[in-house]
């Protein structure tokens, strides 16, 4: 009984950190205000498109962003066309796109691929004052480069990460409550840990750049979750990722189990590693500049996914219930903390229908991701980028377009 009690007492205790934690990124998001200059003079912008593969989906991510809402005369795109086997720079070409090709099959990887584009190309890149990264499966928002340029143009912003959201949510039960999870953490997230002066996270789609930074740095980061990586290194170097909810890109989500799982599983793998190397670099930073952005990038690393949050939550509310209710007020205060955080997200966000309709089926998605984190334990960690296969490789046209942005 009193091993029981010791462990139920570490639950609730990490559960109460979690929640306030949450409550109090809730309550910034709500008051959050992006930095920018929208009266400033658009800046000459470098998008750059990595691309492995992609030959059904780089043109018309090309062509959607030609035709951005952004003087067609202050932008360039140029296709990083990396390790392809198909007709991927081609169909770029044929778009409009300036299209760089990489064949190094002994550096795999977003990253690498990046940091090589950063660092034989400057001369080509270094004519433009900002530099935009989207994927090239990307359903890129009309004023994408009009937001980035606002933040940009205002001297405290060096880089901009904008909202990365989901283009099939009403795909099916998986699709909806990926979206939500996109919607939490990569918008109400983003947006109270910007108000509260923590720095945003890179989300590898849909950033932007100060040119002579990325010259500087190229692309450093080379593990599964660079963009990640990235962060936690400009973060300990003193520069901040600033967080626009206007500055938007969609991508497609994978529908079916066998696409999802090497995704979440590189996903969190990667995120597993940062925080065991960067967490205790950052407590240390905090001891020598006690800054709240530290604590808020550890605490960060450390916060569960939020399907373990919730099956934790149900197992000590179970306990409670029916073992130690003196307990049940305390446990029900923290459901009751989860369900307001999930809820005024999807609000905060402008969520679909089909991403509430999707909340429904939580008990099915947790039903896939006990499983899929027992796996996780057990099975050999991935050490390298694994790309994940698109709807449109498994019968879609290039003519058939997926889901647009919203204006």
């Amino acid at each position: 009984m009193i091993l029981l009690n010791a462990l139920f007492g570490a639950i609730v205790l990490y559960l109460s950190i979690v929640i306030a934690y949450m409550m109090v990124l809730t309550i910034g998001a709500f008051a959050m205000r992006k930095k920018c200059m929208p009266e400033a003079a658009p800046l000459r912008i470098a998008v750059v498109m990595p691309a492995h593969n992609e030959e059904l989906q780089v043109g018309p991510c090309v062509r959607r962003v030609m035709d951005s809402s952004y003087p067609r005369e202050r932008f360039s795109i140029f296709v990083l066309a990396d390790n392809c086997t198909d007709g991927t720079a081609d169909r770029a070409r044929e778009a409009g796109a300036i299209v760089f090709e990489r064949f190094d099959p002994t550096l795999k990887g977003k990253g690498q691929a990046l940091d090589w584009l950063f660092r034989t190309q400057a001369g080509s890149l270094s004519q433009y004052d900002a530099i935009a990264v989207v994927d090239a499966d990307t359903e890129v928002h009309p004023d994408f480069l009009r937001e980035v340029s606002s933040s940009l143009a205002h001297p405290d912003v060096q880089v901009v990460q904008g909202y990365h959201g989901v283009s099939n949510p009403g795909a099916n039960w998986r699709t909806a409550l990926t979206a939500a999870g996109f919607t939490l953490m990569n918008g109400l997230r983003q947006a109270g840990r910007s108000h509260w002066g923590g720095s945003a996270d890179l989300k590898g789609n849909g950033m932007a750049f100060r040119t002579e930074l990325l010259l500087k740095y190229g692309w450093p980061a080379h593990s599964i979750v660079e963009d990640l990586e990235f962060t936690l290194r400009l973060l300990l170097d003193g520069t901040m990722i600033h967080f626009n909810p206007d500055a938007v890109v969609i991508s497609e989500m994978p529908t079916s189990q066998a696409q999802a799982e090497p995704q979440r599983r590189r996903w969190e793998s990667g995120r597993l590693q940062m925080a065991l190397t960067y967490v205790p670099k950052l407590l240390a930073a905090f001891v020598r500049n006690p800054r709240w952005r530290y604590l808020d990038a550890a605490l960060e690393l450390t916060l569960s996914p939020l399907s373990a949050i919730v099956f934790l939550e149900a197992l000590v509310l179970a306990l409670a219930t029916f073992k130690l209710r003196e307990w049940l007020p305390f446990c029900l205060g923290i459901t009751a903390a989860t369900i307001v955080y999930v809820i005024a997200g999807l609000c905060r966000m402008h969520a679909p229908r089909s991403v509430w309709h999707g909340l429904l089926l939580t008990p099915l998605f947790l039903l896939w991701k006990l499983p899929f984190y027992v796996r996780l334990v057990f099975s050999s960690k991935p050490t390298g980028w694994e790309r994940t296969q698109r709807e449109a490789e498994l019968g879609r046209s290039e003519d058939e377009q997926p889901p647009k942005v919203q204006p």
